[in-house]
Parts: C-alpha cells; structure tokens; sequence
C-alpha cells in the first residue's frame, strides 16, 4: 500500500510500449465493487482467490507491467507464477513515506484501519517482497517518474 506501484507501472509501462495492469483496479471493474466492499461481503479469502485468478490471466498478454496488489506476491503459488512468467520487482519505499501518503485514505485501504496496524502488515510483507527479482530502494523525494526511469533502467540490464 502506497509504495507508489500503479504510479511508477503507470510510467513504466508507457515508456516500454505495453499495456498496465493494475489488479486492484481491474478487479474492482470486473466485480462492480471496491476492494473494500468485497473484502467486508465476501471476506479476503475469497477475494485473494478472485486476485490469483485475475493475476493468472495477465499470461495472456504478450508482455506488461502489471501492479499487484499489496498482498499478492506474500502467497507462494502467486509468487511462483510471477517468477515463472515476468520479472517481479519490489518498490522499498520506507514506512515514514508510506504513512504520509496514506494520509486520509485509510477508508480506500481494506487492511488499513490504524497506522500502527498498516505498520505490522508492512513488516508481515517485507520478507515476501524482498523475494523479488529486483528491489528498487526509493527515496522519500523522488518522483514516479524517476523511479520508472530507474526500474526500465535495472530491468535492462537483467
């Protein structure tokens, strides 16, 4: 939540040509429902299924950035599949950073209810993010679109 991925994907994606994913948002246009409306109905269970399904159809694109939602890559077979079609990259964008982004979104943010929680579920995520291909530190001042330079620039040189 809030490291920036639709941002810089959004970026990334226009710079190399091709279509961007963001699984939040296309969920939630496939459902008719937000995140948030589907997680209190059906339970996160359930919409954590709908999110590897959805996740599993991106292969069909013959190349894109896609933005996971914040706890997709913490399950193993969405990891496996990520590793087996793409590259995955991690935005480590520090905690102080995020909280101010979040600042007056918490009502968007299913499993954001405090600051101190967001914090605990951040440090719950960090060992699966850093699993990643590719981790990218991001300064607190630096713009989407100087991290989407940094990220096409590392995914060169993969």
């Amino acid at each position: 939540m809030g490291s920036g991925k639709t941002s810089v994907g959004r970026i990334l994606a226009a710079r190399r040509g091709v279509p961007f994913v963001d699984l939040d948002q296309a969920f939630e246009a496939m459902a008719g429902q937000t995140v948030r409306e589907v997680f209190r109905v059906h339970g996160e269970a359930w919409f954590r299924e709908r999110e590897a399904e959805l996740l599993r159809g991106t292969v069909t694109l013959p190349a894109a950035v896609v933005a996971a939602g914040g706890g997709t890559f913490t399950f193993p077979a969405n990891r496996e599949f990520i590793a087996s079609s793409g590259i995955s990259v991690f935005l480590d964008v520090p905690f102080s950073v995020i909280e101010k982004r979040l600042e007056g979104k918490a009502a968007d943010r299913p499993l954001f209810r405090s600051v101190s929680q967001a914090f605990v579920l951040y440090e719950a995520r960090l060992p699966s993010y850093r699993m990643s291909d590719l981790v990218v530190r991001v300064g607190a001042t630096e713009s989407a679109g100087t991290v989407a330079l940094r990220v096409d620039g590392a995914l060169c040189a993969i």
